[in-house]
């Protein structure tokens, strides 16, 4: 796969509980949801912004719960230090933040699922994420990866419940040109139809009136 893409992995806070929060639980006003890169980020005076930390079983789209205080590049986080003066957080690949990526969670304990994520979060540790200059590259792996066969595959490269990005590197890609196409527009099919499902629910933070069946 990583002769296609690039699979990264992200932030480690160190201490969830001071720098995360669950977006509703915050000042609507101090988010930033569509920032498209750290220097965007800094420009815009927010505090927090979409954090993606993997989540439970979905597929296609979803678990936008999480937002992280990067305020000022993440300046907080970047110096939180123990009191010794060490380092706790690591900051990994921040090139990468705010680029739209597919993603998946770490922790797999059941079938594998893989989802699109938007312009506009960072990613955890936890939260391990594919980019690539094409997005087509992507929305194809994505329909791949979310098949009996992509499930399968993973389940032999690594048994465990946790799904690192080495062994997402390993998973062996094939680009058929013959049904390329095909693959991308079923793959954005799905993705719109979990993306509306996600944002009819109270916790889609775009959108929301009412539930459809009221």
């Amino acid at each position: 796969m990583d002769e296609v893409v690039t699979p990264k992995q992200g932030l480690a806070t160190a201490d969830n509980n001071r720098f995360l929060r669950e977006w509703w639980e915050v000042e609507h006003d101090k988010i930033k949801f569509d920032a498209k890169s750290i220097p965007d980020a800094v420009e815009s005076g927010k505090k927090w912004f979409p954090y993606n930390k993997g989540g439970s079983f979905r597929r296609w789209y979803g678990n936008y719960d999480y937002v992280v205080n990067w305020e000022n590049d993440g300046q907080e986080i970047r110096n939180f230090v123990d009191d010794k003066g060490k380092q706790r957080s690591v900051v990994r690949n921040p090139s990468y933040y705010f680029k739209e990526a597919i993603t998946w969670s770490d922790v797999t304990s059941g079938n594998f699922s893989i989802r699109y994520r938007e312009i506009g979060s960072l990613f955890d540790s936890t939260g391990p994420s594919i980019f690539s200059v094409s997005r087509n590259d992507r929305i194809y792996l994505l329909g791949l990866l979310n098949t009996p066969v992509g499930n399968y595959v993973f389940k032999i490269l690594n048994p465990t419940i946790h799904m690192h990005v080495g062994y997402a590197s390993l998973f062996p890609t094939l680009i058929n040109l013959s049904i390329r196409d095909r693959v991308i527009n079923i793959s954005k099919k799905c993705i719109d139809i979990a993306k509306e499902d996600w944002l009819c629910s109270e916790t889609g933070w775009t959108n929301f009136k009412k539930h459809p069946l009221i």
